[in-house]
C-alpha cells in the first residue's frame, strides 16, 4: 500500500475532509454569488483537499467570469494541483512548486486538446483560472498563487489583486506567452495557528479592515458540520430584508457576496 495515496475531498462531496495531521481541523465552503445567480450563471469556482500520510494538500481555483465554462477549467485545474503537489512527501520547494505548475499545465494541454482545435478559442471560454494552493505538513505551511484571491497565515491577511482591467494573471496564459511566476509563502506550524485560501470574492470579507473572515475562521461549529461554512457563505451571498420598526417600513440590502465565493479554512492548536 502506498502511504503517500491522495484522498480527495470537495465542497460538494458532502464529507469532512480527513487530515493528515489530528489535531488539524478544516472546513470548505463554496457558494455562487448573488450576480451569477441573477443571471443564472453556475458558480464558477473549485476547491479540493487532499490527505496523504505526511500532508494536507488544498487547491482552491477561480474561472474566469468571461469564460462561458470556466468552472470545467477550475475544477479540472485544482484536482491536479493537489495531485501533483501530493506527490511530495515534505513541503515542496520553489523549484518542486514550479516542477508541479508545470505538470499541471502539460496535463491540461491535453485537456485542451480534446476540447477543441482552436486553442486560443478553447482557453478562453473554459480553461482560464486563477490559482491558490497550500501545502501544510506536521512543521511548515507552504501557499503558492498564481492571480488574485485571499490568503491568511496566522494573523496576516494577504490580499491578491484586484488587477489592472480585472484581468488577473492565469496559468494557462503561458501557451501564449511568458509563464506567470508563482507568488510563494512559506510559515513554521509553530508561528502560526491557521491558514485560510479563498478565491477573491472573499475580498469583501476581509476589505477595508473588515474582521468577518477572522470571525469565519475562529467560529468552532464550522469546523464540526461538513456544510456549515457553505451555508455560512451562502447566507452572505443573499440579499436581505431588513426591517425598520420605528419608520414602519422595509429595505432591501445587497449581499456581501457579490462575486463567486469559495473558501477552505484549516486551524490547529486547539483542544
Amino acid at each position: 500500500m502506498n502511504t503517500n495515496e491522495p484522498h480527495p475531498t470537495s465542497p460538494r462531496d458532502g464529507a469532512r475532509p480527513r487530515a493528515a495531521q489530528a489535531d488539524l481541523a478544516i472546513a470548505i465552503g463554496s457558494v455562487a454569488g448573488s450576480t451569477h445567480r441573477r443571471l443564472g450563471r453556475p458558480n464558477q469556482d473549485a476547491a479540493v483537499v487532499v490527505t496523504t500520510a505526511t500532508a494536507t494538500v488544498i487547491a482552491v481555483c477561480d474561472g474566469c467570469g468571461s469564460g462561458r465554462r470556466s468552472e470545467l477549467g477550475a475544477a479540472v485545474g485544482a484536482r491536479l494541483w493537489t495531485r501533483a503537489l501530493a506527490e511530495h512527501a515534505t513541503a515542496p520547494t520553489d523549484a518542486e512548486l514550479a516542477t508541479a505548475a508545470a505538470a499541471v499545465l502539460a496535463q491540461l494541454d491535453v485537456v485542451a486538446d480534446a476540447l477543441g482545435a482552436d486553442r486560443a478559442e478553447v482557453t478562453r471560454e473554459c480553461l482560464l483560472f486563477t490559482s491558490v494552493v497550500a501545502v501544510i505538513t506536521a512543521t511548515e505551511v507552504v501557499v503558492a498563487a498564481i492571480g488574485d484571491g485571499v490568503i491568511v497565515l496566522g494573523d496576516q491577511v494577504v490580499e491578491l489583486g484586484p488587477f489592472a482591467d480585472n484581468a488577473p494573471p492565469y496559468l494557462t496564459e503561458a501557451w501564449f506567452a511568458a509563464p506567470r511566476p508563482l507568488a510563494i509563502w512559506r510559515r513554521t506550524r509553530a508561528d502560526i495557528d491557521r491558514v485560510v485560501i479563498a478565491t477573491d470574492g472573499a475580498l469583501p470579507l476581509v476589505a477595508s479592515g473588515s474582521t468577518a473572515l477572522a470571525e469565519l475562521a475562529a467560529t468552532d461549529s464550522l469546523y464540526r458540520n461538513p456544510v456549515a461554512l457553505e451555508r455560512r457563505l451562502r447566507l452572505l451571498a443573499d440579499d436581505r430584508i431588513e426591517i425598520d420598526w420605528a419608520a414602519h417600513r422595509t429595505r432591501r440590502v445587497q449581499a456581501l457576496l457579490d462575486d463567486d465565493t469559495t473558501a477552505v479554512m484549516v486551524r490547529w492548536g486547539r483542544s
